[in-house]
């Protein structure tokens, strides 16, 4: 009881001294392509335990293992107990991936690994549950960097859709980026080892529903040096966080504009060394 106090306290001060005059700027931070989550013409991927069935082009399979190489969208479904996808385009390209009904698993790495790209994006299509696990350990050598995710991207991520994806990261982090981590909508659901969400970057939560379960911080960026850069921004959207250290860690910037969150934290509420604002948003 008296932790619970002086948390709501600390928040409480959080929310008295900051004031909408000092909440850092965001605008045009949900791109048209982060919120597309409709589509037409689209490669299909259809996992299974034997092997994978691809129908139309910018992708390839070696037995369980996916790997696409060309601009534009996917849709991914079926069911593996261990297998992949490797997501390697030019830099300037982007690629949507559908998830229609999709349960993967990868025992020695990340079941979803974007090591190129421009943008991805993972729309989650209405009335699915898509379900990533990994196994116990990653295996250092099937790539120059190994992921730290379950769900990892080396450049930019979002996530949108009506549907619901479900991670669970039994070796480290829940769903992580090298640059920035943005949920539009959906449902999604992390249990992880370490932090749950992190982007080294930046996150952005514009709605949906998001819960986090981790064993280190909840929703964290690290970024300290570049400019408008290692910020969480929350716009809308049901949060619910439970975590053994903090909820929210970011390095320059926590703006809370809107939205809803729920913590259970076992260290801070709020932690970071830059600017701290709670706006429109509430936090019990």
């Amino acid at each position: 009881m008296k932790k619970m106090l002086l948390t709501l306290l600390a928040l409480t001060l959080v929310m008295v001294m900051s004031a909408p005059a000092l909440a850092a700027t965001y605008t045009d931070v949900f791109t048209n392509f982060d919120q597309r989550d409709t589509w037409t013409d689209a490669t299909t991927i259809d996992f299974t335990n034997d092997g994978v069935k691809i129908s139309g082009n910018g992708a390839s399979a070696d037995g369980t293992v996916v790997y696409i190489t060309g601009d534009g969208t996917y849709v991914i479904s079926g069911e593996c107990a261990n297998g992949q996808i490797v997501v390697e385009l030019d830099k300037a390209d982007k690629a949507q991936l559908v998830l229609m009904g999709l349960n993967l698993t990868c025992l020695d790495s990340a079941p979803l690994y974007v090591v190129s790209a421009d943008k991805v994006s993972l729309t989650l299509a209405e009335g699915t549950v898509n379900t990533f696990t990994d196994g116990t350990a990653y295996n250092s050598n099937a790539f120059d960097k190994k992921p730290t995710a379950c769900i990892y991207s080396r450049d930019d991520l979002t996530i949108n859709g009506k549907g619901e994806l479900v991670v669970n990261a039994n070796v480290n982090n829940g769903i992580g980026t090298s640059n920035d981590l943005k949920i539009v909508s959906g449902t999604v659901t992390v249990n992880a080892a370490n932090n749950g969400l992190k982007g080294n970057d930046s996150i952005a939560i514009m709605g949906g529903t998001v819960s986090v379960t981790s064993k280190d911080d909840g929703i964290k960026t690290e970024n300290e040096v570049d400019p408008g850069k290692g910020y969480i921004y929350v716009e809308g959207g049901e949060i619910t966080i439970t975590c053994a250290d903090d909820a929210l860690q970011a390095t320059q910037d926590i703006t809370v504009a809107g939205g809803h969150l729920t913590v259970s934290a076992g260290g801070k509420t709020i932690n970071c060394d830059g600017s701290q604002d709670i706006l429109s948003g509430s936090i019990n």
